[in-house]
This record gives C-alpha cells, sequence and structure tokens, in this order.
C-alpha cells in the first residue's frame, strides 16, 4: 500500500484551521486535504511545532475502519516530533464523517473527503489501456451494490468472493463513451461494471449509488415471469439462468452496442459451452433492465436485420 507523508502546520482559529504540505519544508502545498482508502497517510508536524495539537477522527466517535499507530489520540493530538500513521479498512462506509481537529480547541474541527480510488489502466494517447488480463482473477476489495452492500452482502463476505472477480474486459455499457472493466464472479453468482477515469485510469468505488457505473450489477425480474408466461426461479426464467450461467463460470462477454437504436445499449456474452448466447439490455446509468437467451440463429439474424451482421463473427468467435 502506498503511504504518502503530510506535514501540518502550527493552526489557526480560522477555518480549515490547518495548512498542510507534502514536504518538510512547506514548499508543496496540498490544496485541498483528502484521504483515500488505499493509502496511508505519516502525518507530522511542520518544523515539529507545538501549538493546536493536531489529529484525525470518525465523527461517532468510534473511529470504525480508521487504524492509526504511532503518537497522540483523540484527547491528544500530535505536537512537535510526534507523529501518526493513519490506514483504514477496505469496507469503510465511503459516507463516513471523517475530520481532523485540534484536541485542544473543538471549534477547530474540520470534515475531510475520503475517497476509494484503484487504478487499474494506464492512458496511452487518449485511450485506455487495462493492466489486467482477461479471464485471470482479481480482488475488488471494496466493491458494492447500488445500496453500498460490499460484494452484494450484508454482513461479513468471505474472502473465496473478494478475490473471485474474473475479468471479462473492457465495455461501454451504457454508452456513455466511458469504458467499464467488466468481472464475472463465480462465487456470488454477479457480475461488475467498473467505470476507468479516462484520465487517470482510476475507478471509484463510491460511484455505486444513483447514476453509479462502478458496482456489482442488480438483479432484475424477467419479464416473462412478470407477464405470467413463465414461472419465477424455473428453467425458463432468464434471470434464473444468467445467475446460474455465472455460478458456473459459463459467460464470456463479447460486445456492446445499441443494436435496435432504441437508446439503451445492449451487451452480449456467449456461454462457454457454446449452447447460447446472453443479450443483457441496460439501463443509462449501466445497470440491468432484462436479458435473453439467443440460439446462433436467432442471434445472427437479430443482428443481420438491424444492420450488425458484420458483428456476428467476433461475438462466435
Amino acid at each position: 500500500m502506498l503511504t504518502k507523508e503530510i506535514f501540518v502546520d502550527g493552526g489557526n482559529f480560522s477555518s480549515p484551521f490547518y495548512n498542510f504540505y507534502y514536504d518538510a519544508q512547506g514548499t508543496q502545498p496540498i490544496e485541498n486535504l483528502s484521504l483515500d482508502i488505499f493509502t496511508s497517510y505519516k502525518f507530522y508536524r511542520l518544523n515539529n511545532v507545538g501549538s493546536h495539537p493536531f489529529y484525525i477522527k470518525e465523527n461517532t466517535g468510534s473511529n470504525k475502519g480508521l487504524n492509526f499507530t504511532g503518537d497522540g489520540s483523540n484527547t491528544s493530538g500530535i505536537k512537535n516530533e510526534e507523529n501518526f500513521l493513519l490506514s483504514f479498512d477496505t469496507d469503510i462506509d465511503l459516507k463516513a464523517s471523517i475530520s481532523y481537529f485540534c484536541t485542544s480547541h473543538a471549534s477547530m474541527n474540520f470534515e475531510v473527503e475520503i475517497t476509494a480510488l484503484e487504478k487499474i489502466a494506464n492512458i496511452e494517447n487518449n485511450s485506455i489501456v487495462s493492466n489486467l488480463e482477461i479471464g485471470k482473477n482479481y480482488t475488488l476489495s471494496s466493491i458494492r451494490d447500488f445500496d453500498g452492500n460490499f460484494h452484494a452482502k450484508k454482513g461479513i463476505t468471505s474472502d473465496v468472493v473478494k478475490v473471485a472477480y474474473k475479468y471479462q474486459g473492457l465495455f461501454d455499457v451504457n454508452s456513455d463513451g466511458t469504458k467499464e472493466a467488466i468481472y464475472t464472479n463465480k462465487e456470488s453468482g454477479r457480475w461488475v461494471t467498473a467505470a476507468i477515469d479516462n484520465s487517470t485510469g482510476e475507478i471509484d468505488y463510491g460511484d455505486h449509488g444513483e447514476n453509479g457505473t462502478t458496482r456489482i450489477v442488480g438483479i432484475y425480474i424477467d419479464p416473462l415471469v412478470k407477464s405470467g408466461e413463465v414461472i419465477q426461479g424455473s428453467d425458463f426464467d432468464s434471470q434464473r439462468r444468467f445467475q446460474n450461467d455465472l455460478q458456473i463460470d459459463n459467460l464470456i462477454a463479447k460486445t456492446a452496442g445499441d443494436f435496435d437504436g432504441d437508446g439503451f445499449q445492449e451487451f452480449y456474452w456467449k456461454t462457454t459451452d457454446e449452447t447460447a448466447y446472453l443479450r443483457a439490455l441496460m439501463h443509462a446509468d449501466g445497470n440491468i433492465q432484462y436479458a435473453n437467451y439467443q440460439s446462433e440463429v436467432q442471434m445472427s439474424e437479430y443482428l443481420t436485420n438491424n444492420g450488425f451482421e458484420s458483428i456476428i463473427s467476433e461475438i462466435i468467435l
């Protein structure tokens, strides 16, 4: 884990109360302090100043998700030559309220943004170049579903699930010009879209709520179940079949596009046993509306009738 050194000046009574620097000489100021959960931070006092003892806390008082080593505490912040190291649990609530403060003056309290950014790609010639290998499993330690549940489960999640995210490639799942890294997880039976920042190559684990595109994709209800044509949970329920194929690692991501021109992106999967093709219709925010299975003939006819005959071989191969 990356560790950054931060030097804190003597403080004052005007918000934001302290100035921060990357260097011990105080020549590299930090304009807006934010803390990322994948980085550890070593805090020192600039020029070993002794005024306004400095510390950091989670505002409920529990300090849940924060790990401290070194000097200082919630009642006695660091001063002079004292220092402390702050690290984070990867499952910390990103909505938690974190503040730095002076332990001698309660009015000197300032909330700090926490982020969860992880670099998974390089940007070369304005294009995203993934650092990941298709077909290999990766750890997504901080991935959440829409509601913020880690790995789409409430409570403790097995480490087996956390390390079983199989990378499928880069696709634009909602036609917004930003590519998402696609993962499947046979241990949880779910799949993931992770939007990659076009300038940094990072994914933002905090981008999981409304309009978020870095999250575990939701579960839908098959329209044929809603209409009463299919019994929910039966072999003809596409959601059940989709999830079963995820659990047996039977899906390969192939391509994405708005093939019928209705304004919604479609995402094609191929089953590894080559028995079917799965067409997932996505919402504008990257979540799934529903999916249906097609035979090779049905898939070919659908794409040909919509003028996309040229991509059929791409999906089949």
